[in-house]
Order: C-alpha cells, then structure tokens, then sequence
C-alpha cells in the first residue's frame, strides 16, 4: 500500500491519497498513540475499499508516522503485517 500525498489538517486530522485510490481522500484521526481511519471520501473513479484495504491503509500510515508498534498493540487487532 503506497501513500501518494498526505496533509495535516486541524485537531490532529491527517488526510491521505493511496496509490490505488487517487481520487479518494482518507481521513485518519488520532486514539491514544496511532491514526485510524474516521472515513473516506470516496470518489466513483476509485475501486470500492474493502475492510482489508482499509486496515491496510491504517498499517502504511502508522508506519510511515512512525507508530507501528502502537498500532500493533492495539486491542481490536486482527491484521498480521
């Protein structure tokens, strides 16, 4: 999963643009010490995404802001990197 842009808004909101959705904003929030989707701004040109997409999204993210091993912690885990 590649971020192609990403952009730090008000309240901590961090909007990204994925590779394989470049039409689709998605917005991430952060809990506690990790980002986590709040929602997409989906756009018709973009694939539909998946719940998978979206933890994996949440997984390139976290990593990329240095929080993987917080994210990895987390109680609803159910993704294995």
């Amino acid at each position: 999963m590649k971020i192609v842009q990403h952009s730090y808004q008000k309240k901590g909101k961090i909007v990204f643009v994925f590779e394989n959705w470049p039409h689709s904003a998605v917005i991430m929030v952060p809990i506690k010490n990790y980002y986590f989707i709040r929602f997409v701004k989906w756009d018709e040109r973009d694939p539909v995404v998946t719940r998978e997409d979206l933890e994996q999204m949440e997984w390139a993210a976290n990593r990329m802001l240095g929080c993987s091993h917080f994210y990895r912690n987390r109680k609803a885990l159910t993704l294995n990197p």
